[in-house]
């Protein structure tokens, strides 16, 4: 019965250990499957975090390479643009240049036009003072030769008046002087060419006359002309006669005699 009871024993013993056995070993092999399992689990962990990495990195390469290509075609069309508004500024200068260009050729066509216009006025303008001028110049001239010719009309004229007066007053001096001469009253107012003929009686003579030398022919006055003391000119030759005719037209307009050759043309001029 003890033995019984033993081996009993011993085979409970026998199953416990076998179970303890299977357990252990079913909990190793638990064990290594999990092990097992965490492992894999790692693995795949371990690929899903470099897939994802991967993933990751992917996407930022395609991000960063769209926002690169995005920046290169920003880029692009920003010089694009930049080109097109230097090509606009360009233009827009070579067409304002062009018109500049226009406007002063028209401004100088203008201008050009504007002074030949001017010039042309002027021209006429000077012409028509210059005619206007020589029109004046031409009437005064006229006026002057109408008034000269009337002048010498009207000295003529009373030179012509007074030849009478002074024929008639000269005969009445030679009168008085020949009968003052009877008388042997020594008298120099008429003086006769003939009579002037030598330095020192032409003196003697200018030095004691007291006949007025103003012109009695041009409203003559009584004043006592001052004589200058010149040399008796010599009778003949050719410029005797230009002479008297010269100092004939300057006795016409009003000069007085100054010399005794003069004295002596008044009396041929006055005698007539």
């Amino acid at each position: 019965m003890a033995a019984k009871k033993s081996d009993a024993d011993k085979a409970k013993r026998s199953a416990a250990a076998k179970k303890a056995a299977a357990t252990r070993k079913r909990r190793a092999e638990a064990a290594r499957k999990a092990s097992i399992e965490a492992e894999a689990k790692a693995k795949r962990q371990a690929t899903a975090k470099r897939e994802a990495a991967a993933k990751k990195a992917a996407a930022t390469r395609r991000r960063r390479a769209k926002e690169k290509a995005a920046e290169e075609v920003a880029a692009k069309r920003k010089a694009s643009a930049k080109k097109a508004a230097a090509t606009r500024k360009r233009n827009a200068a070579a067409a304002a240049k062009v018109k500049a260009e226009a406007a002063l050729k028209r401004k100088r066509k203008a201008s050009a036009k504007k002074a030949a216009a001017t010039r042309a006025r002027k021209a006429e303008e000077k012409a028509a003072a210059e005619a206007a001028a020589k029109r004046k110049a031409t009437a005064r001239k006229g006026a002057a030769t109408r008034k000269r010719r009337a002048d010498e009309k009207a000295a003529a004229e009373r030179w012509a008046q007074r030849q009478a007066i002074a024929a008639a007053k000269r005969k009445a001096e030679v009168e008085a002087a020949d009968a003052a001469k009877r008388a042997g009253i020594a008298q120099v107012k008429l003086v006769r060419a003939g009579d002037a003929a030598g330095k020192s009686k032409a003196k003697k003579i200018r030095d004691t006359t007291a006949r007025s030398a103003a012109a009695e022919h041009i409203e003559a006055d009584d004043s006592k002309a001052e004589l200058i003391h010149e040399a008796v000119k010599s009778e003949g030759g050719s410029d005797d006669a230009k002479r008297k005719a010269k100092f004939h037209q300057l006795w016409v307009n009003g000069q007085n005699p100054e010399t005794v050759e003069e004295y002596a043309w008044v009396r041929e001029f006055t005698s007539g």
